[in-house]
């Protein structure tokens, strides 16, 4: 189409919507509406020598990413209106490279070019109006921040003059909500529910003490070389190979009040539990120098350094090299004594040693979980200053053997975590048969027993106990980051993103979904890990000790945080800590207050797991817990529209439920009630909403303690599993045999499943 510049525009104005008169304004002569300007450009709302109505327009200049931004607190709700219309005229030449973005969060919702929204491009000498449907940038639910005009080019351009700005009502009702079939049975599926699994790794002092986390790790790769006599860790390949102090308040007092030391008290303080990350690797800082590992004065010129990666910054240190030499292939060679010295179990047991004196040991309220270092098969990456051989099988059970033994000898009721997987490869072979085509098999692994990398450690850790009497792992740990593009550590709420974000989900427990990454099978996470101990290590807990869902402003991420949490509650996770804290008045905040804090006084869902069934997962995720006074029922709709949920409780009551919820537009807070009449009632849940519902319950009753009851034989060895049968068993039973605690790793109304202690134990009848 060629038309003449006046021309375009009627024709542009003729195709639009009809502006009604319930559009909201946004600029016209000025800001309207309550929306304020938050620009970052050289601009000006006020000028009056290029006007299209009325006595002002608005113009800025689109250089350098700079942009004009119209930011409304109170949002605008894509629920009631479809699209934004503006007229923009180019000075110069015109044809000036602009991008229109939405904003949801503080975040980029949904984006183009104005020249893909506009035939021609912005037009020099006339007026041409721009009209952005939100569906077309990916919108289609949520609360928008505002919208923004930004420079596409990073260079310099022309002013554009912008006028009239609106944002256009929805045309016709939104269509009714359609809905979901949620069946809950609170005597089916019962399984405990450790509170533990709302830990957190970090996070502040202050937020420990508003949010009570049940666990705190100190874990990630600089604790792999923290040294707790210096309070100094090594930031290896995170940066430059670093020895960093820790932020001491009075070194000279150390060891004492070190950063470790003061993470152990504010957790216990806080009502915590401390998971503490125990190096294993054999080195640590040798000193509270500043050092690092790859100088380019004694290994050559390298592809980055300290200074080229802060753009010179004052503080840099140019002789910071990156270990990569300048043709771009890894320096070997180096000497690790340049940042570190050779440590060995004693520096563990010391550190223990120490620990307990100030908090006392595991037995007495001190710290009890210690896991063997941090992503072993990734040193000879992460680490390779100090460790660049890949780490076998055997250097894995090697060093799992020496420092858990020596753990165990320190402190008896200590418990040991390993091995610390850092994703899909290792669990299934060692970093020494890694290669860019395959990580989850090869010779390492053909030479032990062909058996993946846990469930052979596993094996072990049970060949260890019935050799010595000393289980030497007590805990699966493992971490895990969904590896779809976005997904994990990512501030990306695109509408793609956002859906893949809520689906990948899957990957902890669905056999049929089939991970939409580079990984080509189900995950099937959790499930996978308890097959391998249920087979191999009876009695053994599981542990995710890193995870991530995104990051902490993004309504999908805080909606997956949240079913996240719900799902290990349900699959039978007995501690997990996401990777890191989330930020103190958040969204994911908000998701782990829906557990441990959902009125806003300390109210939690504790109990067990039950039965909750949904007809359409993709849409709505439902979970239940049962209390001993109370049913929670959790309900996750992932869907960009309202959905609404048709509940029925099985011998369910005729009561009021209590409701709390977080969206895209409201933090967590109560959100009425709603009427259950013989366990059903139906709820509408806002697009992207997580919604508790707390009824009242009473069906729980204390769990029976059974004593001295024999299995069908009348002796059994120590690390034997047995089923007692009967009835009225809950989570929380207890099983003594002849005096001996046995482990319980199953409960059901009508069995107890539990694993004898090391020693051998006689059954009384």
């Amino acid at each position: 189409m060629n038309l003449r510049p006046a021309v375009l525009a009627l024709a542009l104005l003729a195709a639009s919507p009809k502006l009604s008169g319930a559009d909201l304004v946004v600029y016209d002569d000025g800001l309207q509406n309550g929306h304020v300007d938050w620009s970052w450009a050289t601009h000006s709302l006020s000028q009056t020598s290029v006007v299209r109505t009325g006595a002002a327009a608005a113009s800025f200049e689109p250089d350098s990413w700079q942009a004009l931004y119209f930011h409304r607190d109170s949002g605008i709700d894509v629920a009631q209106y479809e699209a934004v219309d503006f007229w923009v005229r180019g000075g110069g030449g015109g044809g000036q490279a602009v991008r229109v973005a939405l904003l949801i969060a503080g975040n980029v919702a949904g984006s183009a070019t104005v020249a893909s929204l506009l035939p021609g491009g912005i037009p020099a000498g006339s007026w041409g109006l721009v009209h952005v449907p939100f569906a077309t940038l990916g919108v289609t639910a949520g609360i928008l921040d505002g919208v923004w005009l930004q420079d596409d080019t990073g260079g310099n351009q022309s002013v554009v003059y912008v006028d009239d700005m609106r944002w256009i009502e929805r045309t016709g009702l939104p269509p009714p909500p359609t809905s979901v079939t949620i069946s809950v049975n609170p005597s089916a599926n019962r399984r405990a529910i450790d509170p533990r699994i709302y830990g957190v790794n970090f996070g502040t002092t202050a937020q420990a003490n508003a949010m009570h986390w049940p666990v705190r790790r100190w874990g990630g790769n600089s604790t792999t070389r923290y040294s707790w006599e210096h309070d100094i860790a090594n930031t290896a390949s995170d940066w430059f190979f670093y020895n960093v102090e820790r932020d001491n308040p009075d070194p000279s007092d150390l060891p004492n009040n070190s950063s470790a030391d003061r993470f152990v008290d504010d957790t216990k303080a806080s009502g915590g539990e401390t998971l503490l990350t125990i190096p294993t690797i054999g080195w640590t800082p040798i000193d509270r120098q500043r050092r690092w590992g790859f100088s380019v004065h004694d290994y050559g010129a390298q592809t980055e350094t300290e200074c080229t990666r802060t753009g010179g910054a004052p503080w840099c240190q140019p002789d910071a090299g990156n270990g990569i030499a300048a043709n771009g292939t890894p320096i070997v060679g180096n000497d690790p004594l340049d940042t570190s010295r050779v440590i060995g179990p004693a520096f563990v047991t010391a550190w223990m040693q120490h620990l307990a004196a100030r908090v006392g040991n595991a037995a007495n309220g001190g710290v009890r979980l210690y896991a063997l270092d941090n992503e072993v098969m990734l040193w000879n990456s992460t680490h390779r200053d100090v460790h660049p051989a890949p780490v076998t099988y055997d250097e894995l059970w090697t060093r799992t053997v020496a420092y858990a033994t020596a753990i165990k000898q320190q402190d008896p009721a200590a418990q040991v975590m390993g091995p610390v997987t850092w994703g899909w490869c290792d669990l299934f072979t060692s970093a020494a048969d890694v290669t860019p085509q395959n990580c989850v098999s090869g010779p390492d692994r053909t030479a032990h027993e062909g058996l993946p990398l846990v469930e052979w450690y596993l094996k072990k850790v049970t060949e260890h106990q019935q050799q010595t009497g000393l289980k030497l792992v007590d805990w699966l740990d493992l971490h895990y980051y969904p590896q779809a593009n976005g997904v994990a550590l990512s501030d990306d709420e695109s509408a793609a993103t956002a859906a893949l974000r809520l689906r990948s989900i899957k990957s902890l427990y669905d056999p049929s979904y089939q991970d939409e990454s580079w990984i080509p099978n189900a995950v099937r996470l959790i499930p996978r890990a308890r097959e391998w101990i249920a087979a191999r290590a009876p009695g053994t807990k599981l542990a995710i000790t890193e995870y991530s869902w995104g990051n902490d402003a993004g309504p999908s991420s805080a909606l997956a945080q949240a079913e996240v949490l719900a799902v290990f509650g349900r699959e039978g996770v007995d501690l997990a800590t996401r990777w890191v804290s989330p930020d103190a008045n958040t969204r994911v905040e908000d998701a782990f207050k829906l557990f441990l804090n959902y009125d806003g006084a300390g109210a939690k869902v504790l109990g067990e797991s039950v039965l909750a069934t949904t007809s359409d997962v993709d849409a709505v995720g439902s979970y239940a817990v049962r209390g001993t006074t109370k049913l929670f029922l959790l309900l996750f709709n992932k869907a960009t529209s309202v959905k609404e949920a048709n509940v029925s409780i099985t011998g369910g009551p005729t009561a009021a439920g209590n409701l709390y919820r977080f969206d895209p537009s409201n933090r967590i807070g109560a959100a009425g009630s709603a009427p259950f009449v013989a366990g059903a009632a139906t709820l509408t849940l806002p697009a992207r909403s997580a919604t508790l519902v707390v009824l009242p319950f009473s069906g729980g009753s204390p769990a029976p303690t059974v004593s001295n009851v024999a299995p069908s034989c009348a002796s059994t060895v120590g690390g034997r599993t047995i089923t007692i049968s009967g009835s009225g068993f809950q989570a929380g039973a207890t099983v003594t045999l002849a005096g001996t605690a046995a482990t319980v790793t199953n409960v059901t109304p009508t069995a107890i499943t539990a694993t004898v202690g090391a020693r051998p134990a006689a059954v009384a009848t």
